[in-house]
């Protein structure tokens, strides 16, 4: 009977490799072919006349379709012999030798499972010792080196919550990570949006560790891991977390130890749901709110930060401080995962100034709204009172009463900061602030100037740059290491080429600015954002497009770095993606969105889509002489008489601005794409 199922299933597995193998398209065999063969995206891309992306959109159809997850497995896949072959024959004493170890390593796993059953029945109530048990039990049963338990918290997300014997060096670096994303291509990656489990042959072997992902270079190089699985922890059709153990020598994991590693994943859900369910029980994959990879993104509350309005009208300073803390909270966080922020420029908008907190949370189409109150005390210092009210709820669900003793507000700013944090429930307090340190200004000066120049920077004609500048060299002046204000001085130079000069030098000043900021601040979205749109206009697609995706994975809803990650996304082509991000990047700055609904439109063209894009560009109060352009573009499409009209608007325009449309200077990576546009506006007789 096993020697029959042995060669029946041994025969069915190579005659489902030859009928995958048949299943592939010549120009997916060509892209595996050329990967097992050592290149990688780029020089694929080179020899076949496609897209770096395309490449990889082929080879994630080819693992699907081979049932892979490694180069080492698509070589040996592609390198199979066709038909089935024989198993070498066996004498009775090697038959029966193999069924005997089964027979012991069969006792041997029930007697293992038997003792975790028994830990969880009797230490249900502590979620730490039972977790710490699956593992050790774990490791001896999947003869692996070291484990560590991943909670998920949505979007790619995991934190390191639980480790055995991983190196000093790779365990502190996980601490130091606390939450982060996941790049999809890493085994966390993969089971998060897979939901299955992901065997790595070979941690160095996938083109990921030749990328550079950072969790798989912690992983290969800080924890010498060579071999491991990941699997996903699962509670019904719920991501929880993911388990994963490791090997520091080359030894592919086989199907009988996934299945044990699977059987200890399911015992780390049970304990999980087991700690939930017992009173007062603690669970610790922390806040219910955060959303899973298929929750949608409203699901996430959005959370709106109001100035603090001054109680005293004669005070000057207090309004400045009240926006200063308003406007340092509303940016840190919007550059976390964990928050869906309402822009500054929506929600210190005049037009939300006297209404009341339900009011703007209804125009604003807010869950969540902060706002409150600072008054100056006889002794020089300041009070601040804090609210936080939810949609529907006249009272406040939160408030409290903070006291500075001057105006100097980073201490005061760093308590609310972490009692807000609390009172939302996210429980990221010590991380976030850690973060906020790390970027913000020891100047307060310069942070004044900093945000006065944003303000200003918010004023898109051709002019506003210009005054935005002079702030943000003054809070240079204040503070050489101020990464932000260094990347937002290298907008200001990107803003002048793109209007008026055509000077490239002002892109190389850009550029050297951007650059400092990055190496300033890394790990800030806002540095990294900036240093994507320079290489965007430099036509570098490649280095802008991992710059957006750094920027992204930190602050996935921000809206300037979300407007620009779409803006890379169009010209790069993916019209599809730059619609959803201009469409996110809508609902975060509602009162200030003619911009992305002006890309929005030209993204609805390019898809074809010519009445929404319509729809879009004629709702623009202000029209810019390029969304004139589109408009009029669309409605000869459709041959709506309304076009002749449109052009005149835009010559007219340019007669006032002196500023022409040229679509060729626009930084498109397909020429096609340009070509598409310069034939729309020939057609509506603007060229």
């Amino acid at each position: 009977m096993w020697y029959r199922d042995y060669v029946l299933g041994n025969t069915a597995k190579k005659a489902m490799m030859e009928q995958a193998k048949e299943a592939l398209s010549d120009r997916e065999h060509e892209v595996a072919t050329a990967y097992v063969d050592g290149q990688n995206y780029k020089e694929i891309a080179r020899t076949l006349g496609i897209a770096p992306s395309t490449v990889r959109t082929h080879l994630r159809t080819v693992y699907r379709k081979l049932g892979v997850t490694s180069r080492t497995e698509l070589t040996q896949t592609l390198d199979a012999q066709t038909g089935a072959t024989s198993p070498t024959q066996r004498n009775d004493a090697d038959l029966i030798a193999e069924l005997s170890l089964e027979l012991d390593e069969a006792v041997r796993r029930e007697r293992i499972l038997a003792r975790v059953l028994r830990i969880i029945s009797q230490q249900g109530h502590s979620l730490d010792a039972v977790i710490g048990a699956v593992l050790d039990h774990a490791l001896e049963i999947c003869e692996a080196e070291f484990g560590i338990l991943f909670e998920y918290h949505g979007d790619l997300r995991f934190r390191a919550k639980q480790s055995r014997n991983i190196t000093p060096i790779f365990g502190g670096w996980l601490e130091e990570q606390g939450i982060f994303a996941a790049d999809p291509e890493t085994g966390l990656g993969r089971v998060a949006t897979r939901l299955t489990t992901v065997n790595i042959t070979d941690v160095r072997g996938e083109n990921i560790y030749q990328e550079g992902a950072p969790l798989r270079i912690a992983t290969a190089d800080l924890g010498q891991a060579r071999s491991f699985v990941a699997i996903p922890i699962m509670w019904g059709d719920k991501l929880l977390g993911a388990f994963t153990v490791y090997r520091t020598r080359l030894h592919p994991f086989d199907d009988r130890t996934l299945e044990l590693a699977q059987l200890f994943a399911d015992q780390a859900a049970i304990a999980i749901e087991n700690a939930r369910s017992q009173p007062g029980g603690k669970l610790h994959i922390e806040n219910s709110d955060i959303p899973s990879a298929s929750d949608s993104i409203s699901e996430l509350p959005l959370l709106a930060i109001l100035p603090f309005r001054a109680i005293d009208e004669d005070d000057a300073t207090a309004p400045a401080i009240g926006r200063r803390l308003a406007s340092s909270i509303s940016m840190e966080l919007a550059s976390s995962p964990l928050f869906r922020i309402i822009d500054p420029a929506s929600s210190f908008s005049s037009k939300v100034a006297h209404m009341t907190p339900m009011q703007t949370a209804e125009l604003l189409g807010a869950r969540l709204i902060v706002s409150g109150s600072i008054r100056g005390l006889p002794d020089g210092g300041y009070r601040i009172a804090p609210t936080l009210h939810e949609a529907g709820r006249p009272a406040p669900i939160w408030n409290e009463l903070f006291t500075s003793p001057d105006s100097n507000t980073n201490a005061l700013f760093e308590s609310l900061l972490t009692r807000l944090c609390a009172a939302i429930g996210t429980g990221v307090e010590r991380q976030l602030l850690d973060a906020a340190k790390a970027r913000r200004s020891k100047s307060q000066s310069a942070m004044d100037h900093f945000l006065e120049g944003l303000e200003l920077h918010h004023l898109h004609g051709s002019g506003g740059f210009l005054m935005a500048r002079q702030h943000f060299e003054t809070a240079l002046d204040l503070d050489t290491d101020f990464a932000r204000a260094r990347a937002a001085l290298a907008i200001t130079f990107v803003r002048e080429w793109f209007w008026n000069s055509d000077r490239l030098d002002l892109l190389d000043i850009a550029e050297k600015h951007a650059r400092t900021a990055v190496v300033l601040a890394p790990q800030d979205p806002w540095s990294q954002t900036v240093w994507g749109v320079v290489a965007l206009y430099n036509r570098q697609h490649d280095i802008a497009a991992a710059s957006f995706d750094r920027a992204m994975e930190a602050a996935p809803y921000d809206s300037y770095v979300v407007s620009r990650a779409a803006l890379g996304k169009f010209y790069s082509g993916d019209f599809e993606a730059a619609i959803e991000l201009f469409q996110r990047a809508i609902k975060l700055d509602p009162l200030h969105a003619d911009r992305q609904r002006g890309m929005l439109g030209h993204a609805y063209f390019h898809t074809g889509q010519h009445d929404l894009a319509i729809a879009n560009l004629k709702v623009i109060e202000k029209p810019l002489a390029w969304e004139l352009v589109w408009l009029a573009c669309c409605q000869a499409i459709i041959g709506d008489a309304e076009h002749y009209t449109t052009v005149e608007r835009y010559r007219a325009s340019v007669q006032i601005s002196s500023v022409r449309y040229e679509a060729r200077a626009r930084p498109f990576k397909d020429d096609a794409d340009m070509r598409k546009l310069e034939a729309a506006m020939q057609n509506a007789g603007i060229i």
